[in-house]
C-alpha cells in the first residue's frame, strides 16, 4: 500500500515502470484518493478558502486567476464571503466567514479585506492555527499577511507623465476617500511626478510653465458635485485625473451638464479599465490593472507557504505596474 500511495503522489522513490502500472490500474478501477484520509496523514486538506465577493466584473477576473493557479497545483478553492457587503469597516459577518473557513480546515486563505487598517490580532485565529493568508488589492500593513495587487504609486506616476506629456499644466486629482490606501498611493505617485517636473524646471531654469495641481478629496456620492465645481472655475483644470473609472464617469456627467467637450475642452483620465468604462463616449483613457494576474500571484504566494517553500513570518508582496490605455478622453490642451 505504501508503494501505491507513493506512486500516486508522484514520489521519486518509485520506479517509472512501477508508477506506470499503478497509475494504469488506478484509472481502470476509477480510483479517487480519499481526501479525509490524506488530511490525517499529511495535515493538509487540499482546500483553500477564497474570500472575494464577485460583485464586480473585474473581481471575477481576479477569482478566475486564483482558481486557475490553485487547481493547477491540485488544490480545491472554497469560496465563502460576507453577504453584508461591508466595504469600509470589518464586521462580525466577515470575521465569521474567516472562522467558518478555518473550521473546514483550509490550508490557506485568499482575502479581499473590507478594512485595511485592522490590527494583527484581528486575524489572531488564523495565525494561531498556522494558516497562511494573502490579501488582494488592499494590503493589510498592520498584519503579517502577504499581499498581491497593483503598484499604485507607479500607476499614479504613469498617469501624471501621460498628462504632462500632452502639455497639460493645470491639473486636478479627484482622489476618492482619503482612508483607502490604493487611492492614497495613486495620489502620491501622481503628486510626486508633478513635483519632480516642477523641480526640474526650477533647477534648469527652463522656460516651461510650472504645473499647478489641485487635490480634491471626496466620497463617490459627492464626486459629481466636486467635478461640477472644478469645471465651473474660470481657471478650471485642463485635465482631471480620477483615481477610479467610477469617479471618471462622474466627471463625464459633470462635463456634459457644463457643456464641455471631453478631450477638447477638458481631458479625463481614469484608473482600472473596468469593463463598464469601455462604454463611455468618447472612450476613456485609463490605467489598466491586470486582475487576472493579481489573482494568480495571490495563489502563488499562498502555495509557497502551504508547500513549505517559504517559512519566514515577514510579509511578502507582489505588485504589478498598470499600463496606460490611451483613448479619446485625453488630448493636448485646447489653446483657445
Amino acid at each position: 500500500m505504501m508503494t501505491v500511495s507513493r506512486a500516486l503522489r508522484g514520489s521519486s522513490d518509485v520506479s517509472a515502470l512501477t508508477r506506470e502500472r499503478i497509475v494504469a490500474a488506478a484509472e481502470r478501477l476509477k480510483y479517487r484518493p480519499n481526501r479525509i484520509v490524506n488530511a490525517f496523514k499529511t495535515g493538509r486538506t487540499g482546500l483553500v478558502g477564497v474570500m472575494v465577493r464577485p460583485s464586480k466584473l473585474y473581481r471575477c477576473d481576479l477569482i478566475e486567476g486564483i482558481h486557475e493557479e490553485l487547481v493547477a497545483a491540485g488544490a480545491l478553492p472554497v469560496m465563502h464571503f460576507s453577504s453584508s457587503g461591508g466595504e469600509a469597516t470589518p464586521d462580525a459577518a466577515e470575521l465569521g466567514c474567516l472562522h467558518r473557513l478555518l473550521d473546514q480546515r483550509v490550508d490557506g486563505i485568499v482575502f479581499w479585506p473590507s478594512d485595511e487598517t485592522v490590527p494583527n490580532h484581528y486575524l489572531e485565529e488564523v495565525w494561531k492555527r498556522g494558516v497562511p493568508l494573502v490579501a488582494v488589492d488592499r494590503r493589510l500593513p498592520h498584519t503579517r499577511a502577504d499581499f498581491s495587487g497593483t503598484d499604485d504609486v507607479a500607476g499614479g506616476r504613469v498617469a501624471a507623465e501621460h498628462l504632462l506629456g500632452l502639455g497639460h499644466r493645470r491639473l486636478a486629482i479627484l482622489s476618492g476617500e482619503p482612508w483607502v490606501s490604493t487611492y492614497a498611493d495613486r495620489r502620491r505617485g501622481f503628486v510626486d511626478a508633478v513635483t519632480a517636473h516642477n523641480t526640474a524646471i526650477a533647477e534648469n531654469k527652463a522656460g516651461d510653465e510650472a504645473v499647478v495641481c489641485e487635490q480634491v478629496e471626496c466620497r463617490n456620492e459627492a464626486s459629481l458635485d466636486e467635478a461640477r465645481e472644478l469645471l465651473s472655475r474660470r481657471d478650471r483644470p485642463t485635465a482631471i485625473f480620477a483615481v477610479s473609472d467610477v469617479l471618471a464617469a462622474h466627471v463625464y456627467e459633470a462635463s456634459a451638464t457644463s457643456g464641455f467637450s471631453i478631450g477638447a475642452d477638458v481631458s479625463i483620465l481614469g484608473y482600472a479599465d473596468i469593463p463598464e468604462s469601455r462604454f463611455l463616449r468618447p472612450g476613456l483613457s485609463t490605467l489598466r490593472q491586470d486582475f487576472h494576474e493579481i489573482g494568480r500571484n495571490a495563489a502563488r504566494l499562498l502555495l509557497d507557504r502551504i508547500e513549505g517553500r517559504v517559512t519566514t513570518d515577514r510579509a511578502r508582496s507582489i505588485r504589478i505596474t498598470p499600463t496606460i490605455v490611451t483613448r479619446q478622453s485625453t488630448a493636448p490642451p485646447n489653446k483657445h
